[in-house]
């Protein structure tokens, strides 16, 4: 096996929570062009599809899983589902994440009870009861990788619900990497400014002109926001062979901020 060989996912089956755009999409389409077959959780039926169309274009099985991890149960039928329509599972990526449904950004000493909570489910409950739901079905161990976010070590004009939860989260990678080794490997991802519509929609932001605003504002160091492929590529080095000796790390991919 090549160097280059050990980032193939040929013979692996992935299953990404919120995959229905975005990060969640980007690291689909990857890990299809790697080789791996996917099963992408989201709301929007319509999202799924698009998504699928794309990773069978690639030549790779995807299966649609249109649930809100957040539903009592749906963790388990989540799982169930994927590695049925798979026939195994290898990979889990806990990407689903944001705001909880909130319009706007709240600081800790204005953010609704509600708000927090459902901020702590939608990014930190998920993570917890996703992990537990796969690892069990991952007989022939893996990988799980947790969506964090540079707002957990750098929390300056966040929601605080959100910010919490990331910081969160990378205490909870660790631990699972530990309770899961060596069968499971476990590290988390922690991005910067990406352009989805899940920055652009809280920031307002429109235009070039806006993007590059931000990334000087928050000091972006190559002076643009990410893409999606560049956490995909991430992502891509953690589930495969070339990141077999990685347990337990959050890996800051965000252009020096």
């Amino acid at each position: 096996m090549t160097l280059l060989d050990r980032f193939r996912l040929d013979g692996e089956a992935a299953l990404i929570t919120g995959g229905g755009a975005g990060i969640g999409a980007g690291i689909a389409r990857g890990f299809a062009e790697a080789g791996a077959d996917i099963a992408v959780v989201a709301r929007s039926p319509d999202a799924l599809a698009a998504v699928r169309a794309d990773v069978e274009a690639l030549g790779r099985r995807c299966a649609t899983i249109p649930m809100d991890v957040t539903e009592r149960g749906a963790p388990r039928e989540i799982a169930r589902a994927a590695r049925e329509a798979l026939g195994r599972l290898t990979v889990l990526v806990n990407n689903v994440g944001g705001l909880g449904g909130a319009d706007v950004i709240h600081g800790a000493m204005d953010t609704p009870e509600d708000v927090f909570r459902r901020q702590l489910d939608v990014n930190l409950t998920s993570v917890l009861l996703m992990s537990q739901a796969a690892a069990p079905l991952m007989t022939d161990g893996g990988a799980i990788i947790n969506m964090s976010s540079i707002m957990a070590y750098k929390p300056a004009g966040g929601s605080a619900g959100y910010i919490a939860s990331k910081a969160a989260m990378n205490n909870l990678t660790l631990m699972l990497a530990q309770e899961l080794a060596p069968r499971i490997r476990v590290n988390g991802i922690a991005p910067g400014p990406i352009l989805t519509e899940a920055l652009k929609g809280p920031l307002k932001l429109e235009t070039e002109e806006d993007f590059a605003r931000i990334a000087k504002e928050w000091g972006v160091w190559v002076q643009r926001l990410g893409t999606p492929e560049d956490v995909a590529a991430m992502a891509l080095l953690l589930a495969s062979k070339a990141g077999g000796f990685i347990t337990g790390q959050t890996f800051i991919v965000a252009g020096g901020m």
